[in-house]
């Protein structure tokens, strides 16, 4: 004798999965354009550019800084 389970819908799976595709889809997309014109029009000039990055994360009082120096070379 066979059991039959019943299938479940779970919408908030197909949600997360939207989601997930959306997300790469909209990373992905800046890397598409572009293309090969070394105009020298527009776009960041030759050079090296020292950068610093920092993330901030707050939860309730609590407060945590991070920073890191980081070198751009443009060629």
């Amino acid at each position: 004798m066979m059991i039959r389970r019943r299938r479940e819908w779970r919408p908030q799976l197909l949600y997360g999965l939207t989601l997930v595709c959306l997300l790469s889809i909209s990373v992905a997309m800046p890397g598409c354009g572009g293309g090969g014109s070394s105009s020298g029009s527009g776009g960041t000039p030759t050079g090296t550019y020292n950068l610093t990055v920092t993330g901030t994360f707050t939860s309730n009082s609590a407060k945590l800084i991070h920073s890191i120096k980081v070198t751009l070379v443009v060629q």
